[in-house]
């Protein structure tokens, strides 16, 4: 059923090696090769860099390492693992604090009863839903580092 070196193969981190060439972890089609003289990898599939970090056992992307959260992964000799994210702690705390503060403010005016004239429908529990959502998709736009714009023009 299973091929036997695989029996063998222990899933620990494993030295990522500059001289080897691995599938990409994020696009899945393209595969991970040195890029230049330098310890960066980059796609051939959708043109994302990687830096190997933590004593070559965890791979970082190398583009938005300061401003944008993404991803980090770690090899295990068959594919690729979700190790974490790169935002620090300070990161999360503002992320969080930026999320959270339209909603109360937007409860604390309802509270004050500043939007006299609103709609029955229009109640406290909807428009916190509604705050809510609109600062998750926009923390996500601006903080995370997603596909759909770091793929390039399509290869022809």
């Amino acid at each position: 059923m299973f091929h036997q070196s695989y029996q063998q193969l222990s899933f620990h981190q494993q030295i990522i090696a500059l001289n080897q060439t691995y599938p990409c972890p994020r696009c899945s089609s393209g595969m991970l090769e040195l890029y230049g003289h330098t310890e960066t990898f980059k796609c051939n599939g959708c043109q994302r860099t990687f830096v190997p970090l933590c004593g070559a056992r965890l791979l970082h992307p190398a583009t938005r390492m300061g401003s944008k959260i993404a991803p980090t992964f770690w090899w295990d000799g068959l594919r690729w693992h979700w190790a974490g994210i790169t935002a620090t702690s300070k990161q999360i705390v503002a992320i969080l604090a930026l999320a959270i503060a339209p909603i109360v403010l937007t409860n604390l005016a309802l509270t004050m009863n500043l939007w006299k004239d609103r709609p029955e429908w229009c109640t406290p529990i909807l428009l916190s839903v509604v705050v809510a959502l609109i600062m998750v998709q926009m923390i996500y736009l601006i903080c995370w580092d997603f596909d759909s714009m770091s793929r390039g023009k399509p290869r022809q």
